[in-house]
């Protein structure tokens, strides 16, 4: 007898197979059809089983972890079906290399590839995974930088956040002339839209940064509705930094924008144009400190790592390996402008001085703040 669904199973298996109907079409492949099925095993994130032409998904999988995770890892099993339907040699391992070339076909992220995905003893965020010596030396300069540079003089805080983002150019420098290893990190704040002053956020994470931001709509299990957020691509050592920047950023104009409602009252959109002054203001100062590679004569004595800053930034806009790499996974992707927003340029004027003070120190404390994901001991 066959075991009733439930309506979250059948809401579940619906997006399930709704989302290997898409990849199918965007990879523009022919496969057989395939059965997809719940399981409760705990030996395997998902199996594809060539004998019955299914795929099983575990609930675990789904019930605690996002859902470009079970995407992930659906496209990793539909990696296996390619190679089952056209033929893998004798002699070729599970997850060799024409493996990772049905992988690529696919648009499996490149940290999803592996053999250790396919089991639950493997934990899915890359963050949680020992470092190479290099990346954790660096983590830890930054960490300590991050973490000190909480002085309220203007001239010294300025200096310690240059000294971070120096640090990361050197890095990038030295990375750009290496095959690099891109992952992914999502964010979403389980809404049905981003806010104007979250999307400013993510376009001086791109400009600044060493990273790439996909916009994103991602199926929550738990409620059956769809959230907007975005994908942070980039190495992991640059994926790190600009998610402490966002949530840096978002508790410093959430925090700021708290000080100036305690002095008179702002509508919303007072608070909104407060917001994206604030990180006008913030975005220019980081502009301005890059500005100086381009001058005759070297850098001033405030920012003595603006030339190098923007040498890297300069390269890392130049180099067609993430463009290639987001191409492969993203083959369709495709850009839109933002809506024209209506701003009070009083205040919006009033936030953009504020923002010029900002660095990016340790963040003030609060309950909807930075989670400190690069503060932590790895």
């Amino acid at each position: 007898m066959f075991e009733e669904i439930n309506e979250w199973e059948k809401r579940v298996l619906r997006e399930l197979y709704d989302d290997y109907a898409h990849i199918l079409r965007e990879r523009r492949l022919r496969l057989r059809p395939a059965a997809i099925a719940l399981t409760d095993s705990d030996s395997f994130w998902a199996q594809w089983n060539p004998m019955t032409r299914t795929i099983l998904v575990s609930r675990r999988l789904i019930n605690n972890h996002n859902w470009f995770q079970v995407l992930s890892i659906l496209r990793h099993e539909m990696a296996h079906q390619l190679l089952d339907e056209y033929g893998l040699p004798e002699s070729e391992k599970p997850h060799g290399e024409q493996f990772y070339f049905a992988c690529q076909r696919l648009g499996v992220p490149e940290e999803y590839t592996g053999a250790s995905v396919c089991l639950q003893s493997t934990n899915l965020d890359w963050r949680e995974e020992k470092r190479d010596e290099v990346s954790e030396k660096m983590l830890e300069k930054v960490r300590k930088l991050l973490s000190l540079a909480t002085s309220s003089n203007e001239h010294e805080a300025l200096l310690a956040m240059n000294k971070v983002r120096e640090i990361y150019a050197k890095y990038n420098l030295e990375e750009i002339s290496k095959k690099s290893s891109f992952a992914h990190l999502t964010i979403t704040h389980g809404k049905k839209r981003i806010e104007a002053h979250q999307n400013r956020i993510i376009s001086i994470l791109v400009e600044h940064f060493f990273v790439q931001i996909i916009g994103t709509k991602l199926f929550d299990a738990d409620t059956g509705e769809y959230h907007v957020g975005f994908e942070i691509v980039g190495t992991r050592e640059n994926i790190l930094m600009a998610d402490y920047v966002y949530h840096f950023l978002l508790q410093q104009t959430n925090h700021l924008v708290s000080e100036m409602a305690k002095e008179k009252p702002l509508s919303r959109v007072q608070k909104k144009s407060y917001r994206l002054g604030i990180l006008s203001g913030f975005s220019e100062k980081l502009t301005d400190s890059e500005k100086q590679a381009h001058a005759d004569g070297p850098a001033p004595l405030t920012d003595p790592g603006s030339n190098l800053i923007a040498k890297a930034i300069t390269k890392f806009k130049e180099d067609p390996e993430l463009e290639a790499y987001i191409s492969q996974v993203y083959p369709r992707l495709s850009t839109r402008g933002s809506n024209s927003q209506y701003i009070d340029n009083s205040i919006f004027s009033d936030g953009k001085s504020v923002g010029r003070t900002i660095t990016l120190n340790k963040a003030v404390n609060g309950s909807d703040g930075n989670r400190g994901l690069l503060l932590r001991q790895g």
